[in-house]
């Protein structure tokens, strides 16, 4: 039943597959639960490049180092300038040989290769030299090839033992006691190797290699003299030939076929994992030795059996593996010359100095002479033939370099340093040429608004695509529950109500894998053209944000159900996009929502879920998971009410066929004994995530693994325990634990260069390095952690650590969570040591201790070509330093390089969002107290945030438009005083030096913060064309651009009901009638009338030549449609299926006075009662609905009056007049009338700021709320009108023209902006009784009293003038409660030149100063007189064409009889009395004295 291994039986070498689950760089995956990411390759070729560089061990260490060290850099920052990650890996920097306890060199460099391949441009870069790559063992024999050896070895030795003579049993006791296993090491050494010089220096240039995967074992240079059989051998060689055999390699039975494995170095020399860097050489030595005498057994032997060239290939080198691997295409029929370049180094007097004590480094010589070994000489010789052979000469580059005194060294000799220059830019020209030719087809054109949106477009398709791969990988390897499947499928079928469907399970249950089967097979369980939508929560960084995982599946919405959709960016505007999106699917074109992990959703928004609570339209099915028990898990089931199905544990048969499903495609067996080890194991932890674990272990277990030395720990956490502790003693414990915990803190991954760079920082690490390897060095010109060691622990770690694509490049994280917490647990134990961990990523980003600061960690990485400066931002910045300033508690840090950083501000809001500044400025924790600094920058942010969104490029105008003034008047009280913000002044110094040309504001033009902010309601794919409220509730309607009518829920916040266009039609006015079951919808001329459950149209015209401006009365139940443009008024009873009442034409006094939009209509409405008016004009009328008659004619109060707008309330009929005011302005009143007996009551003022385009009364009819919009500055201001106590207050601003706007409650303000798609909700309720705001606030202003007048036929009253110009109020004297207010004030009645004077309640004011020049000498007069009734708060007289002669406020008086008496002209010789009605000169008064002056009369 166990099919055999396909090859490893014609060159006698079995590759031994180490694990079964599936990493980034692909593979069969057998995954079972396991969260494994598995990017395609085209994919994986996109955005990558990736060269592998490989060469001797000794003797190319000079090209290869300067290629890392120099070319890397400047390699990096081109592809990065670019867009492309870029990658070089050289497994042997810091490396001196392929030693390994496992013996897996070979296929971890085999490995990486292939990683290399599967990116575009070049990918492989050979160096060669004159020496012979080290020799090295195989790890694996097949068993026919290994028995024929060994019956070779006891051939001879047979025939050696028929020739033995009797001396020769003392020699062979003596070597046999030889190569026993010796009482201080454990192992074999030859005696002849004691004096071996273990510290080589060609062994101190790199580091060793620990236990875990290198693949073949290595002689040393030192030893390769033993390789060549010479002398006379005796029976006892082949005797202890024999032994060496069969110790070190066993026949392993779990492969099928068997295979004869070479033993761990631990085994035989436990030294060799040792922590004491003493004990550690000396078992390396004596490795060595033995490692010397297997190679030679298998060259002998090999040959004879195998012949020369099967044993050749059985005894190739890491090398000839990579070179093998290397030249080959993966996935392409390209030649290598396409991605393969070999450089040739030849050193012509190298015979001449083969006594130069580095001459052993270059080329092979004998042990001992300095003579070439010609053997390996002629092996290399041979190596390099093979090579030209396969690659043409064009890629091969051969370079001619002089024998220095101490080897190639371009640090001391010139020559040496101007080759190395030649190699470093040779190669850079090669792989920039390759490069070019992928990147030139990728280059983005167009402006950088439209690079930009096509990059942010690319990200979020990529980011699904990701998503649909991982599902396909997850679901191609489920094998289990399929007995579970039926059960979600009855669920799905009958999830006709609108709730989802919830799927719980501990960690590790295979919720994942479960989810990836449900959307593979659930187009089958629906009838229809399913669309599937999935989402692997946690796949990618981006993934773990709510916002972005709603983005992402409103793109796919629109893309299939809703073409030309213009989405938004922020949270709340998603979720309604995402019900709209949702609310347009028709029956035959259902889609399944499948969204996995949701407990796995970050801080960011609180892992909001309100947008799964909402009830789902039909024809969607929504199948959510989430861990048993989690917070989210109680949350959804609390407020979505879903149908929740448990996963249940793997049963004994799906535990079963899983296992022997796996051990099948691995080509493995086991023993009886491993066999229930394994199961019991699985069946105490039915988990897929545990049995993906175990399976990997069991991978290492050998057919001959002592029983007693296996055991599997009965939990999932205990395993991870285990497998942290066996890694920690393989690879040491200070590299596994600071691996981990790196890992562990990342945000959402760390990239390989991040690792290496962390793991480097620690001193315990490099200190464990140096004890532990014996070959280490701290030469500056290596690597403080060579990538090899990582690379190895990263295979190890097999399918529990995954390769995923965020942020712009590939970073490595836990494929399941769970060994994250136990790493965190194991590791980082205290909050001192996270903080401390977060406090190096941190300076890891800031660039601290890197020469290259301004290539790996700038904000963007910039490239200008052809005039045009281009930017590829640096996301793992922008994402990752504040991420964790704030975690390792540097507040301060945080607020000074992060968020009053306008440079980090500037790329932050450029390369992602706004948003993203929005939710680090949410997230961030400050001590003790609240930074009123944040709060002002927060509040900012959100005004600019549509404009930043556009163009993040006005981040300097926008600040300083909007905080200059606030900045600026931020002075301290006395000196010495803190100022009251402590970063902003420095974040506006900063914009002013922005490193863009900006447009710097030299005053505050924008609104600042500080107002009432709005919610935004999205939802329309189009501009917002109408909007009206409804009858009933906190309703709203609107209409979109392509017709569509959506009602609102505004204490919801979202539309709850959706109508597609009819006829055509595109709102440009709607009405909600009848309670709200009813929607009438005018187009131009045109009138339909539409239920609104159904969206049947019940009425339609559209023959009218007049525009119909409509409302309603009776409650709704009459609809009444006044004509512009002619005197028609139709009456229409909704009730009575729209049938026409009334047809009328009605006229007034005075006729239209402007041609289009000349009505005016309340749309509130009291009984049958209809307020109509002729905008501009004076007077306005009441009409009856069900009589079709004017009721009564309403006259503005002064024959100035402009009626800009009517409304009606239950006790008063509102006119809003315009009535000029002071020079070139105006003011605006609101006129009450009363309902009952449409009287005039009294005025409500204004102030002369208001330019009313909106008006509107809230239900309970106590404010008036209008929106004043500006077209010269763009800016819209909301003022309300309370009715009672006459307040009025300019209570918010916002940038935009403002349309339509209505008023519901104070809660529910909403209004539309020219051309936007959002709707603006306001809650007015929190600052309406902010007195503040208020302009003619009834209490005291700072502003002092001039003058106290006390009323002669009003003695309870006094008026007192303020010393601020025309502000008057009235006090009452009697009433106790209104001790310490004015009883009214009056704001604007007059200016700085102006003359008031107060008699009886009434104000007198002499204004309209000229000059007169019918007299002699021209003089100064007033020439107007307006009189102010402070009673019935309006002018009640304006008298023009007067002379009077201007006189100090004091000089004047006011006399009974309407008399006013003041100084002439001359002022000494006489007084004049002016009467004032009509106003004309009455008498004149000469002086009798100069002291004495009689005011009476004659």
């Amino acid at each position: 039943m166990v099919k055999c291994l396909s090859d490893g039986s014609s060159n006698g070498v079995v590759k031994r597959k180490e694990d079964n689950t599936c990493s980034a760089t692909g593979g069969e995956p057998h995954s079972l639960g396991l969260t494994v990411v598995t990017d395609d390759l085209e994919g994986a070729k996109k955005r990558r490049f990736m060269v592998y560089i490989c060469g001797g061990y000794k003797d190319t260490v000079a090209e290869r180092s300067v290629l890392m060290e120099s070319v890397f850099p400047r390699m990096y920052l081109y592809c990065k300038q670019r867009g492309y990650d870029f990658r070089m890996v050289d497994l042997r920097w810091g490396v001196g040989d392929p030693v390994s306890d496992r013996h897996d060199t070979a296929e971890l460099h085999v490995e990486a290769l292939t990683q290399c391949q599967k990116t575009l441009g070049p990918n492989f870069i050979l160096f060669l030299g004159q020496k012979h790559e080290v020799q090295t063992l195989p790890s694996t024999i097949s068993r026919e090839v290994f028995e024929a050896i060994v019956s070779v070895v006891e051939r001879d030795r047979q025939k050696m033992s028929k020739r033995k003579h009797p001396e020769m049993d003392d020699i062979i006791s003596d070597s046999q006691s030889n190569i026993a296993t010796g009482s201080d090491t454990g192992s074999f050494v030859p005696e002849h190797n004691d004096d071996h010089d273990s510290g080589d220096p060609a062994q101190n240039s790199g580091l060793m290699s620990d236990e875990s995967s290198v693949s073949h074992n290595s002689l040393s240079d030192a030893d390769e003299t033993w390789v060549s059989p010479a002398g006379t051998r005796c029976w006892a060689d082949f005797d202890r030939d024999l032994i060496l055999l069969q110790t070190w390699y066993r026949l392993d039975e779990n492969c099928v076929p068997a295979v004869y494995r070479l033993l761990p170095v631990s085994t035989q020399q436990p030294d060799f994992l040792s922590r004491d860097g003493e004990r550690r050489r000396q078992a390396r030595k004596a490795w060595h030795a033995t490692c010397l005498l297997l190679w030679g057994v298998l060259q002998r032997s090999g040959t004879e059996a195998l012949g020369g060239e099967v044993a050749s290939h059985l005894l190739r080198t890491v090398l000839d593996c990579e070179v093998e691997q290397g030249l080959r295409s993966l996935g392409t029929e390209a030649p290598p010359e396409e991605h393969c370049h070999c450089y040739k180094r030849v050193i012509p007097d190298l015979h001449h100095s083969l006594r130069n004590e580095h001459a052993a480094h270059y080329i092979d010589l004998l042990k001992g002479r300095p003579q070439v070994n010609r053997t390996l000489n002629a092996a290399h010789q041979s190596f390099v033939d093979r090579i030209h052979k396969k690659l043409r000469h064009t890629n091969i580059y051969e370079r001619n370099v002089d024998w220095g005194i101490k080897g190639l060294n371009p640090k001391h000799n010139r020559s040496h340093q101007f080759y190395t220059e030649h190699i470093s830019s040779h190669f850079q020209r090669t792989v920039i040429n390759s490069l070019n030719k992928v990147m030139k087809g990728n280059k983005a054109k167009g402006s950088f608004d439209i690079r930009r949106r096509e990059a942010s477009r690319m990200r979020i398709q990529e980011e699904i695509r990701r998503h649909v791969n991982h599902g396909h990988t997850l679901e191609n390897n489920h094998v289990l529950r399929e007995g579970f499947l039926g059960e979600m499928r009855r669920a799905v079928e009958e999830g006709s109500s609108p709730r989802p469907i919830l799927l719980l399970g501990p960690p590790g249950w295979g919720k994942s894998t479960t989810m990836a089967r449900v959307a593979h097979l659930a187009p089958s369980w629906i009838t229809g053209a399913v669309k599937v939508l999935v989402c692997f929560v946690g796949l990618t960084g981006e993934s773990r944000n709510v916002r972005l995982v709603l983005q992402n599946l409103c793109v796919q919405l629109a893309e299939t159900y809703s073409h030309h959709t213009e989405l938004s960016e922020g949270l709340p505007q998603l979720v309604n996009e995402f019900h709209s999106l949702l609310g347009q699917l028709r029956a035959d074109s259902p889609v399944i929502l499948v969204l996995d992990g949701l407990d796995d959703l970050s801080e960011e928004h609180g892992a909001d879920l309100s947008w799964l609570s909402t009830p789902l339209p039909p024809h969607v099915h929504l199948v959510l998971s989430a861990t048993t028990d989690s917070a989210c898990a109680h949350t959804l089931q609390k407020s979505a009410q879903p149908t929740v199905l448990s996963l249940p544990p793997l049963s004994p048969d799906d535990i079963t066929k899983a296992l022997e499903h796996k051990l099948q495609a691995d080509h493995r067996r086991l023993q009886d004994w491993q066999w229930q080890l394994l199961l019991q194991a699985c069946l105490s932890c039915p988990s897929p995530v545990y049995l993906e674990a175990v399976y990997a272990e069991s991978v290492l277990w050998t057919s001959f693994s002592p029983q007693g030395s296996l055991g599997l720990p009965p939990d999932l956490g205990g395993l991870y325990v285990g497998l942290l502790a066996c890694l920690e003693r393989a690879h040491g414990e200070q590299l596994v634990a600071r691996a981990a915990a790196v890992i562990s803190l990342s945000r959402g991954g760390v990239t390989e260069e991040e690792l290496l760079d962390l793991m480097g920082r620690d001193g315990k690490v490099l200190q464990e390095i140096s004890l532990s390897h014996s070959s280490c060095t701290s030469s500056s010109s290596l690597p403080r952690v060579p990538c090899v060691l990582w690379a190895r622990l990263r295979r190890d770690l097999g399918g529990h650590l995954t390769e995923a694509e965020t942020d712009g490049t590939w970073v490595y994280r836990w494929t399941h969570s769970e060994l994250g917490r136990v790493c965190v647990k194991r590791y980082l134990k205290t909050d001192d040591s996270r903080k401390l961990l977060h406090a190096t990523y941190a300076d890891y980003f800031r660039g601290t201790d890197s020469q290259h600061r301004n290539i790996f960690q700038p904000l963007a990485w910039t490239l200008e070509e052809d005039s045009t400066k281009s930017y590829v931002f640096n996301l793992r910045k922008l994402h990752g330093l504040p991420y964790h300033l704030v975690r390792s508690g540097q507040i301060l840090s945080f607020l000074s390089e992060c968020v009053f950083n306008y440079e980090f501000l500037l790329h932050k809001a450029w390369g992602l969002s706004v948003l993203h500044i929005q939710e680090d400025l949410k997230g961030a924790v400050l001590p003790e107290k609240e930074l009123v600094d944040m709060e002002v920058l927060a509040a900012t942010l959100e005004l600019s945030r549509p404009v930043l969104l556009q163009d993040p490029c006005q981040l300097a105008s926008q600040v300083i438009g909007r905080l200059g003034q606030i900045v600026a008047e931020d002075l301290p009280v006395a000196p010495g005083d803190p100022q009251k913000f402590s970063y902003l002044h420095d974040l506006l110094a900063q914009c002013a030096r922005s490193s863009l040309p900006v447009l710097v504001p030299s005053y505050s033009c924008l609104v600042p913060p500080g107002g009432i902010p709005h919610t935004l309601l999205a939802g329309h794919a189009s501009t917002v064309t109408a909007l009206t409220r409804g009858q009933r509730g906190l309703v709203a309607a609107t209409c979109g651009g392509d017709g569509t009518l959506k009602v609102w829920d505004l204490e919801l916040g979202r539309a709850v009901r959706t109508l597609e266009g009819a006829g055509g039609v595109v709102g440009d006015s709607l009405t909600l009638c009848l309670e709200d079951r009813v929607l009438v919808v005018r187009m131009g001329q045109s009138l339909q009338v539409r239920e609104v459950d159904s969206g049947k149209v019940i009425y339609c015209e559209s023959d009218s030549l007049d525009v119909p401006v409509v409302t309603t009365a009776c409650d709704g139940q009459l609809l009444v449609a006044f004509y512009d443009g002619s005197h028609l008024v139709k009456v229409f009873d909704l009730a009575s299926s729209c049938c026409l009442l009334c047809c009328v034409n009605i006229t007034l006094d005075c006729d239209p006075i402007h041609k289009d939009h000349s009505i005016l209509v309340s749309h509130n409405s009291i009984k049958d009662y209809v307020l109509f008016a002729y905008r501009s004009g004076g007077q306005a009328a009441v009409f009856s609905a069900r009589g079709g008659a004017v009721l009564s004619v309403l006259r503005a109060q002064h024959g100035a009056a402009s009626i800009q707008g009517v409304e009606m309330t239950d006790q008063y009929l509102l006119l809003f007049c315009r009535y000029p005011y002071k020079q070139d302005s105006e003011i605006v009143h609101i006129e009450l009338f009363s309902t009952a007996s449409f009287e005039y009551q009294r005025s409500v003022l204004g102030c002369s700021q208001d330019y009313i385009s909106q008006v509107t009364v809230n239900r309970a009819g106590t404010h008036v709320v209008a929106f004043c919009s500006s077209p010269l500055t763009g800016i819209t201001q909301v003022v309300t009108w309370n009715l009672e106590t006459e307040d009025h207050k300019h209570i918010a601003r916002f940038p935009g023209i403002l349309t339509a706007g209505v008023c519901l409650e104070l809660r529910f303000c909403v209004g539309v902006c020219s051309g936007e798609r959002y709707l603006r909700l306001w809650d007015l309720s929190s600052r309406i009784n902010d007195q503040t705001l208020t302009y003619n606030v009834h209490k005291v202003k700072m502003d002092g009293t001039e003058e106290v007048i006390l009323m002669g036929k009003h003695p309870r009253y006094a008026v007192c003038r303020s010393l601020r110009p025309g502000t008057v109020r009235v006090w009452n004297l009697a009433r106790s409660r209104f001790a310490g207010r004015p009883v009214r004030v009056e704001h604007g009645l007059y200016g700085n030149t102006d003359v008031a004077l107060v008699h009886d309640l009434k104000l007198y004011i002499l204004t309209d100063r000229g000059t007169a020049n019918f007299t002699d000498t021209p003089s100064p007069i007033f020439q107007t007189l307006l009189v102010y009734d402070l009673i019935k708060r309006s002018y009640v007289r304006r008298q023009s064409g007067l002379y009077i002669v201007p006189c100090p406020q004091h000089e004047y008086r006011l006399l009974e009889g309407q008399l006013l008496l003041g100084l002439s002209e001359t002022r000494r010789e006489r007084f004049s009395y002016l009467k004032q009605a009509p106003a004309n000169l009455v008498h004149y008064l000469k002086h009798h004295t100069p002291n004495t002056v009689p005011l009476r009369p004659r």
